[in-house]
């Protein structure tokens, strides 16, 4: 029984095969050599969609993340050591360019510059005394000089009368010598009283002009020496801006150069820090208005000005990323009573450079197939019919991107060119394509017919679901004693 199962079994194998060969043969029978060519190249064409290279002009634009930060921004310290005595600002207040910040213990300081203050009085005095005699001191030299001359004249005319008696004889020669020693004496003594008199008239002597000048002037350097320490106690804002950190209290002690305040720069202006890689410096031009989107802020858009590239990157840790810095205006709000700054530091900001405009050829993004080696894409040949044609493979090189299409570096490609934007990831060079129309706008009634999701995995050549299908995707007519595809 088991030997006339397999002989039956056999049997029927035989008959099937029998009778496929047969259903094969008439198929054939109603075609020639050259229909069926055409039907099986129709069979293999990949279903794809397509779009066109164009020229246009367009402006590269070049986004980086970059962060608020002051223009400038300083850390006010104390000049003197001393004691606080008073600190008059918080964090959060606004203050104006030499606007005191705090005050130093002023107890000594002040006395050590009242007793200079009197010691310069005492060397001004001297000076103003240096400088000429008085009318008394002239009035009693020239008294002294005219008594001397009366006191030389009345000697000399005595004299005279000893002389001319001695010359009669009447005189003795001891009283002669007396009155002539007291005529020379009288002389003397006029000429010393004049000497006198014209230095008191001249007034004192240059050289001491000069020293008492010199005294009076360190004296007065001294009192300026105290009063500038003295106002070294006083620390001032350096330029208008808020104070963003405190460092001291009423109370402490500060030595010379502690800090007291941080103030930052932020009120008319900020600028923002960006770096940019070194490829797309070309999009970055110096004195441009830029773009910058900041959240969190009304308004969230600015507009900003390029102030400089810094010329250094990070090149030491492997970074190619170059600073730019943008001057953007700032806002002042009032919130709570306080007024404060509507952009503040280290914010993060969103900047967009513009670079120059230029010619560009342009195909649709998606047309691109990447690989570790290169770019590629596909354009299409024509064929017999518009809706034929073979995909031609062009290695190109991108450059930007602009919405949903991407600049093409080169002349490989010219405008009216189409290419493949769906279906190329499984295209071969100079494959048979059928170009399917553009897939309806989302809403709109019937069914899409492009090379998507699933879809394009049946339109692979050796795909069973492509050989039992027509381009439009519907199923072919079978013959009436032809079963259900895969079965015999």
């Amino acid at each position: 029984m088991a030997l006339s199962r397999s002989v039956k079994d056999s049997t029927m194998t035989q008959l099937r095969l029998l009778a496929a060969l047969a259903l094969l043969s008439l198929a054939g029978c109603g075609k020639s050599s050259d229909e069926g060519a055409a039907a099986g190249r129709a069979q293999r064409a990949a279903l794809v969609r397509t779009g066109p290279v164009t020229r246009e002009t367009v402006q590269p634009t070049t986004s980086a993340v970059g962060s608020v930060v002051a223009r400038r921004t300083s850390v006010v310290a104390s000049g003197a050591d001393g004691k606080v005595n008073q600190f008059l600002v918080s964090e959060g207040d606004i203050v104006e360019e030499d606007q005191e910040l705090s005050i130093l213990n002023m107890v000594t300081t002040n006395l050590e510059i009242d007793e200079a203050e009197a010691m310069l009085q005492e060397r001004e005095q001297e000076y103003q005394a240096a400088q000429t005699s008085r009318p008394e001191e002239i009035e009693e030299a020239q008294a002294r000089m005219e008594a001397a001359a009366v006191t030389r004249d009345i000697a000399a005319e005595r004299l005279a009368r000893w002389v001319k008696l001695s010359q009669g004889g009447a005189a003795a020669q001891d009283s002669l010598d007396d009155a002539r020693e007291r005529s020379q004496a009288a002389g003397k003594l006029y000429l010393a009283a004049k000497a006198a008199y014209d230095l008191v008239l001249a007034g004192p002597r240059e050289e001491a002009k000069q020293q008492a000048k010199a005294r009076r002037d360190a004296q007065q350097h001294h009192v300026d020496f105290l009063k500038a320490e003295r106002d070294k106690r006083t620390t001032h804002a350096p330029f208008r801006g808020i104070v963003v950190r405190e460092h001291t209290e009423s109370g402490q002690w500060l030595a010379k150069a502690d800090p007291v305040v941080t103030i930052a720069d932020l009120l008319e202006a900020v600028e923002i820090e960006a770096n940019v890689d070194q490829s797309e410096l070309g999009n970055v031009q110096v004195g441009a208005t830029v773009q910058v989107a900041i959240d969190g802020v009304e308004p969230r858009e600015w507009q900003g000005c390029v102030l400089s590239v810094v010329p250094r990157s990070d090149w030491e840790s492997g970074s190619r990323m170059f600073p730019v810095r943008v001057s953007v205006p700032n806002k002042v709000i009032e919130i709570d009573g306080r007024e404060q700054p509507v952009l503040r530091e280290g914010m993060l900001a969103r900047v967009t450079f513009s670079g120059p405009p230029h010619e560009a050829t342009l195909v649709p993004k998606n047309a691109l197939v990447r690989s570790e080696t290169a770019s590629r894409l596909y354009t299409v040949l024509p064929g017999e019919k518009p809706e034929t044609g073979k995909a031609q493979p062009v290695i190109v090189q991108e450059g930007g991107f602009y919405g949903d299409r991407v600049e093409i570096l080169g002349d490989a490609l010219q405008p009216g060119m189409q290419v493949v934007t769906e279906g190329a990831e499984r295209l071969t060079p100079f494959a048979d394509v059928m170009i399917q129309p553009d897939a309806p706008a989302e809403g709109q009634s019937g069914t899409s017919s492009g090379p998507t999701g699933e879809e394009r995995e049946d339109d692979s050549p050796s795909s069973p679901a492509q050989e039992d299908s027509t381009p439009d995707g519907k199923e072919k007519p079978r013959p009436a004693d032809e079963g259900p595809p895969g079965q015999e």
